[in-house]
């Protein structure tokens, strides 16, 4: 395990049992058996550290990626965007947690943007993996070549997060079907559209 992922695997288990604020980079360092100067050398200070963590720290990112990967060999496109639809949500439960202390700390969320900003990351990576999925599908003639992908990805990603941050606030139970199959219903609701208009 290289020094930059040990420090983003010691940083993603801190701030989840001490929240952020309460992280020093001399904690993480020792949790990561490391020198506190390669936190600084590998990502400028605390704001990009954060990026780094939700763009690849977290073990429901390294899950979210190996699941896009299957589901855009996959040979059904509903089952294909169920999958990659529950990893979203997995991925934005982890993930909220850790981004409510930046959004907290103003000059700690200008950093925190800045560095998605220059590394050309940030949170529309989420629907931009959703629509890698159905641009393949497209591609292998799975999904209609009218349809607006862009848009349809943007509505599952953004799903995702609204049933994951009601779930948080809010409990299941406050979601439509008190949380039952959501992401099921979704995929469900988008099919007819994704469907090629000569199968319909």
């Amino acid at each position: 395990m290289t020094i930059r992922t040990r420090i983003l695997a010691a940083t993603s288990e801190l701030i989840r049992s001490e929240g952020f604020s309460a992280v020093t980079t001399k904690k993480i360092a020792a949790e990561a058996g490391c020198a506190e100067g390669s936190i600084f050398r590998i990502f400028g200070d605390k704001g990009g550290l954060l990026a780094a963590v939700l763009s690849f720290g977290l073990a429901e990112t390294g899950t979210l990626y190996e699941v896009v990967d299957r589901a855009t060999r996959a040979t059904d496109v509903g089952e294909a965007l169920r999958a990659v639809a529950e990893a979203l949500r997995e991925f934005y439960r982890a993930s909220y947690p850790l981004i409510g202390s930046a959004l907290a700390d103003r000059p700690l969320f200008e950093r925190y943007s800045t560095a998605h900003r220059e590394k050309g990351t940030g949170p529309q990576q989420a629907w931009q993996l959703v629509h890698d999925v159905l641009v393949a599908h497209r591609d292998a003639g799975r999904v209609d070549e009218h349809a607006d992908l862009p848009t349809c990805a943007l509505l599952v990603a953004g799903a995702c997060q609204n049933a994951a941050w009601v779930e948080l606030v809010s409990g299941p139970t406050a979601l439509p079907h008190e949380g039952d199959g959501v992401t099921d219903g979704v995929v469900a609701a988008l099919l007819p559209v994704l469907t090629p208009r000569r199968s319909r």
